[in-house]
């Protein structure tokens, strides 16, 4: 403890699912409320065994009377963690952003493409793959009702981020309100950047792409970022980038409806428990069958 400030757990987590804008909530609440030294401190699923005490470390001192949280989106489908996080934070705060489902995963393979584990597989065959795996893609109603059973559901907020693309202020204004934290105005800046980070290019290959972010990450480290900058702007940045990097293609309809197809079950029963129209998140064929349902309804009507 110290000048009135103690240490102490955090009220609420976001826990995802990834690639639903947790990297711009931290960011806008940076400096407003408590926030953990990292962003993701992976306490709940990887690093548990360090203890508690190394968890509230990562937050430091902060007023009593300014809530703490953190971002943790790889939770989301992770029972033990859930389970960890109501073992230790009984009345914890749950915050979950759902996004339209074939986005969400296509903005996770570009992410994972120009990361720490680039493949060198395309987005088809790499969603095939997860589920293949047995991997939890797009589980949306089902894990929340999870979490809704476990923290009661008035301390699970749903938000979707559409709402955080088209109106980012009340986006963060229904956080703020959720965890008890004092509005914050965003500058024109912040609210025009309400959007996951974007990986725009991809390593022609695997090896090139792990060498490439090892380099990058050693001189973020390390070096001026004035230079790194600079460098960037070269001619000779200019040729390398073309030469070893390739740009993502857009997002195939084809690829879209058939995730989409996958998961209706799952989007209409959150749009059961949410009552939020998800009519955006179906295949076309689905569409067009609930387009004409309902005319057929309002004729007998």
């Amino acid at each position: 403890m110290s000048n009135g400030q103690v240490l102490r757990l955090p009220s609420f987590i976001h826990v995802g699912p990834p690639r639903t804008g947790t990297t711009w909530l931290h960011e806008a609440l940076m400096g407003h409320i408590g926030l953990p030294s990292e962003k993701e401190t992976r306490f709940f699923d990887v690093h548990y065994d360090r203890g508690v005490q190394w968890y509230c470390d990562l937050f430091g001192d902060y007023p009593a009377d300014v809530p703490a949280g953190e971002m943790g989106a790889t939770y989301f489908s992770n029972a033990i963690a859930r389970e960890r996080i109501k073992r230790h934070i009984p009345d914890c705060k749950i915050i979950i952003t759902f996004r339209e489902p074939a986005a969400r995963l296509y903005s996770l393979y570009r992410l994972i493409r120009s990361g720490r584990r680039p493949v060198n597989d395309t987005f088809d065959g790499y969603w095939r793959f997860q589920v293949d795996c047995g991997a939890d893609l797009c589980s949306y109603a089902t894990q929340l009702k999870r979490w809704q059973a476990t923290f009661g559901k008035s301390r699970v907020l749903v938000r979707f981020y559409e709402d955080l693309s088209s109106n980012p202020q009340g986006y963060l204004d229904a956080v703020c309100d959720f965890i008890g934290a004092r509005r914050i105005a965003l500058d024109s800046a912040r609210a025009a950047s309400a959007k996951v980070y974007s990986s725009p290019t991809a390593a022609h290959s695997s090896a090139i792409g792990q060498r490439t972010f090892e380099a990058v990450d050693w001189a973020r480290r390390h070096g001026p970022r004035p230079l790194i900058a600079l460098g960037r702007r070269t001619a000779l940045w200019k040729i390398m980038r073309r030469k070893f990097v390739e740009d993502f293609p857009p997002l195939s309809q084809e690829s879209a409806d058939e995730i989409r197809a996958m998961m209706l079950p799952e989007t209409e029963e959150l749009e059961r428990i949410t009552g939020r129209d998800l009519s955006s998140w179906k295949s076309r064929e689905q569409r067009k069958f609930d387009d004409g349902r309902s005319k057929v309804r309002s004729q007998i009507g």
